[in-house]
């Protein structure tokens, strides 16, 4: 075997060619300790030119894993073919380190991995801001594109309107931040008629079926093989990484309300992101003060569309067919949460506009002389301490995801309020049609 080593300044990029035996695993190491150095906050391992991959191999990546994760680093697999990926799924070691298909998605991954150690490392140092609501502590910052993706149309919802033909799979890595309606099932008769509010956070997917029971469901998946996946009438997911990751600390005392904190993040990005074009998308790890939720309480069906033929958010229909609290469903609980959010002071016209109204819509119980429409979803866990430091929300969410006591899944209400948080903020540039159907 002969190891090719390429230094990208942060990232070391490791290209084994021929067998990951015992023999190339320990030409692999020598490698890797010859050339791995203080600076390396990732290592990719090029599997492209592998052949074979046996067990000594795999201990080799993962010791090598193990020491980049001790300087708050990762390794990267990319380019594994049919066979080493067999390899790394019978083992169990196919969610042990991550795996990229490309080289790029795998330099972008440790990129953010070299962005996290600098923020834990220069930690004092980073950029700070106050607000009336509280103090904000900058993270991360990444100047990548994002978009938001539309599957479905919320008219379809809002009308009942939705039938077989509407429906649509995804699979779990192509909806790692979302929000949306649908359920999980092999056949169409066992979720269709119960497809509630849903959300995809870190890649877990939650729902809450409108069978009657006001109980969630959930999925967390090690390996995304595609034989599971996630049905969907209407899904909109965020795309791209997040353009910062900030840690929030409310200085009220109850916490402060998601519309404050979604007003808040606009202004900061009004002054300071010209990139800003209106519209965030948010993603969070947080200690929740007091959760408001709502939601179906009806699959939006054709089958089940009101008689009166007037949509499912009309007066005439609303008690029917949601539910929302008007005391808190609970308080002081940790939340992971996902939604999307348009300043409507904005000039919002160069957006797709066809696309931006299938995301946003009036929800009866949050309106009242607003300048925002926000549309968020929540999962809530019994309450798990923040740590004292992290730069990471994946690594955050992961952790609330193993360690925590799963409690509920909703569509939240603008009044929850959140008392701190590690926040990923996206700053939308487009609205586009998730193209990719596929697995209907």
């Amino acid at each position: 075997m002969d190891v090719l080593a390429e230094d990208r300044g942060d990232c070391l990029i490791l290209k084994p060619v021929g067998r990951l035996d015992t023999t190339g695993s320990n030409q692999l190491a020598e490698t890797f300790r010859a050339e791995c150095h203080e600076p390396h906050s990732g290592v990719i391992v090029d599997m492209s030119e592998v052949a074979y991959l046996s067990s000594a191999g795999l201990r080799v990546v993962l010791t090598m894993h193990k020491a980049l994760r001790a300087r708050h680093g990762t390794v990267v697999l990319v380019g594994a073919n049919p066979f080493c990926r067999q390899v790394l799924e019978m083992t169990g070691m196919a969610h042990a380190f991550p795996q990229c298909p490309s080289l790029e998605q795998a330099l972008a991954l440790c990129e953010r991995a070299a962005r996290e150690r600098f923020a834990l490392e220069h930690w004092e140092d980073l950029e700070r801001w106050q607000a009336e609501c509280g103090s904000f502590r900058l993270l991360v910052s990444c100047p990548d594109r994002t978009a938001v993706w539309v599957l479905g149309r919320v008219k379809d919802v809002l009308c009942a309107a939705a039938g077989p033909a509407q429906l649509h799979s995804k699979r779990f890595s192509e909806t790692e931040y979302s929000i949306g309606l649908g359920g999980l099932g092999d056949r169409l008769q066992d979720y269709f008629p119960v497809m509630g509010e849903m959300i995809t956070i870190g890649g877990t997917m939650v729902w809450l079926p409108t069978d009657g029971n006001d109980t969630p469901d959930f999925l967390i998946p090690q390996v995304d093989t595609g034989g599971v996946t996630l049905r969907t009438v209407f899904n909109v997911s965020l795309a791209g990484q997040f353009n910062e990751v900030m840690l929030f600390e409310s200085c009220e005392e109850k916490g402060t309300s998601l519309t404050t904190l979604y007003r808040t993040l606009f202004q900061f990005a009004r002054e300071n992101r010209p990139a800003f074009r209106g519209v965030l998308g948010l993603a969070l790890r947080g200690e929740m003060g007091a959760v408001y939720g709502s939601g179906v309480t009806r699959s939006p069906i054709k089958d089940l569309a009101p008689a009166n033929g007037e949509m499912i958010t009309d007066p005439s229909n609303f008690a029917e067919w949601f539910e929302v609290d008007t005391t808190p469903r609970y308080q002081q609980v940790t939340g992971l949460l996902c939604g999307v959010g348009v300043d409507l002071t904005s000039d919002l016209s160069s957006f797709d506009q066809a696309v931006f109204n299938d995301v946003f819509y009036l929800h009866p119980a949050n309106i009242g002389g607003k300048t925002e429409l926000l549309h968020t979803h929540g999962v809530f866990f019994s309450p798990l301490p923040m740590p004292e430091r992290t730069a990471s929300l994946e690594e955050e969410i992961k952790r609330v995801v193993e360690e925590g006591d799963f409690m509920d899944m909703r569509h939240l209400l603008d009044k929850c309020t959140v008392t701190s948080a590690v926040l990923g903020v996206c700053y939308i540039q487009e609205f586009e049609r998730d193209a990719d159907l596929a697995g209907s």
